[in-house]
């Protein structure tokens, strides 16, 4: 079965579960006593899942006070139950790759994810029958996991640290999985970057408007980034570190966890960042959705050129300091196809599964806000975007250049410490955004032998102009 037979056969798997069905579940399944009037179904793709608040008697299975969801011995305690559709109930294995990868990164270099919690038998993947809406009993796979009281990161404003630390949480996230590997995740799916173009024949579905945009750059993919596939480093990937997925903190500043490992799959490494930078660009102009097709929307408070930096660069510097490779050369001439091309994948699929499930409004979310960011991102070409994002991560995690204290104005009283500055005043004072990019951009090509030598040099006289 093909990756996009398996989408179009989700959305018309997907369980019907009633909230007393849900109640029964957990109670059955889990030994879950349920606080009265706490469920609540979340949005999804293609499962039903559902918050709920329950006493149990089973502390030693299902509580651990790393997934801060509340405390041992029968207080409350918050779950989610997911009850998956029907096509990746009948694909055991990749539920079990999902349960390990999230072990793995539980154990890995600070990126906290969820469990799956055994049930009353000692399973991690229960079983129950459930109908479709087509009316047709099928048996499903389940799944408890903790559930983390936090925010989202789409429920809060965009800001340079919170990029930078997701930046980074990404990059921890690739760490923890750098050594692992499950049969299952070398699979076909419609949203791995690496098969991008396949779901232009979910073109249709799209606006008529936005098809030679889209094309556009479904094409750009297959003249720039496969002939440098072979170059592309390969590891397992969460591959869906999107704004829903991401939790944060009460203050909007701190990246808490990473949910959701249903779209892994074995593909690009670079795919891991392409994809994060691509919502947290769609995240930018959200302000679209509520602006509607007559009203103006709220320009952005940062920039795309500012967003795509704090992310990339962030997620560089982390990999390093964790032992791993940043970017290599070829990844950073793909990255900014594979942005458009995750945002390009997620418009095509969206106004598809849109048009199979009218009454969500969660496979809405992205359509305006990610046309809106396509755009601007396609304002600039991609090997000019490369330049400016693979020099300016150069430039902001290499110590050479990033020197303790610099005096501002040449005020001899005026110290400040770059290692505190936000990226906008440190790309404001070297001019990242505007010419210096450029710049930067032609000596990194005229001196690829030694880049940072070549940066250093054409820097020195602003750096020594501010001493």
């Amino acid at each position: 079965m093909s990756s996009l037979e398996q989408e179009k056969r989700r959305k018309a798997e997907k369980p019907v579960i009633s909230a007393e069905r849900a109640v029964q579940l957990a109670k059955e399944l889990y030994g879950l006593d349920v606080v009265a009037g706490s469920l609540k179904e979340l949005d999804s793709y293609d499962d039903r899942n559902f918050y709920l608040r329950a006493t149990h008697a089973r502390p030693d299975a299902l509580s651990d006070p790393r997934d801060c969801n509340g405390t041992r011995d029968g207080e409350v305690q918050h779950f989610v139950l997911k009850i998956h559709n029907g096509v990746e109930s009948l694909a055991p294995a990749f539920i079990d790759c999902q349960n390990q990868a999230m072990i793995c990164v539980r154990r890995g270099a600070g990126c906290w994810s969820p469990r799956a919690l055994p049930s009353v038998h000692g399973e991690t993947i229960a079983r129950a029958t459930a109908p479709l809406a087509s009316g047709i009993e099928r048996e499903h796979a389940v799944r408890l996991l903790p559930f983390r009281p936090s925010g989202l990161f789409a429920d809060v404003p965009l800001t340079l640290t919170l990029l930078r630390n997701l930046g980074t949480a990404t990059a921890r996230l690739s760490a923890s999985l750098a050594d692992f590997d499950h049969p299952a995740a070398h699979r076909e799916h419609v949203w791995d970057l690496a098969h991008a173009p396949n779901v232009r024949p979910l073109l249709v579905h799209a606006p008529a408007e936005r098809h030679a945009l889209l094309a556009g750059v479904l094409d750009e993919f297959e003249s720039s980034v496969r002939p440098l596939a072979p170059q592309l480093r390969m590891a397992a990937i969460h591959g869906d570190v999107n704004d829903q997925n991401v939790l944060v903190d009460a203050g909007g500043t701190q990246v808490l966890g990473i949910i959701d490992f249903g779209d892994m799959t074995y593909s690009w490494l670079v795919n891991e960042i392409a994809i994060a930078t691509a919502y947290a660009l769609i995240a930018l102009h959200y302000s679209a959705r509520t602006a509607g097709t007559a009203g103006v929307a709220a320009p952005p408070a940062l920039s795309e050129l500012e967003v795509a930096i704090a992310m990339t660069s962030s997620y560089a510097a982390e990999m390093t300091a964790l032992g791993q490779r940043g970017l290599t050369v070829a990844e950073w001439a793909v990255l900014p196809t594979l942005i458009a091309c995750r945002i390009t994948v997620s418009l095509i699929v969206g106004a598809y599964s849109s048009a199979q499930d009218p009454a969500n409004e969660y496979l809405k979310l992205t359509q305006l806000p990610g046309w809106e960011a396509l755009k601007r991102l396609r304002a600039v070409p991609a090997p000019e975007l490369a330049a400016q994002l693979s020099a300016a991560a150069a430039l902001l995690s290499t110590p050479f250049w990033q020197p303790p204290h610099w005096k501002k104005n040449n005020d001899e009283n005026t110290v400040v410490d770059l290692h505190t500055l936000e990226h906008r005043a440190y790309l404001e004072h070297f001019g990242v955004q505007a010419k210096l990019s450029m710049a930067i951009a032609t000596v990194l090509k005229e001196r690829p032998a030694n880049p940072l030598l070549a940066v250093a040099e054409l820097l020195s006289p602003l750096l020594n102009k501010s001493k």
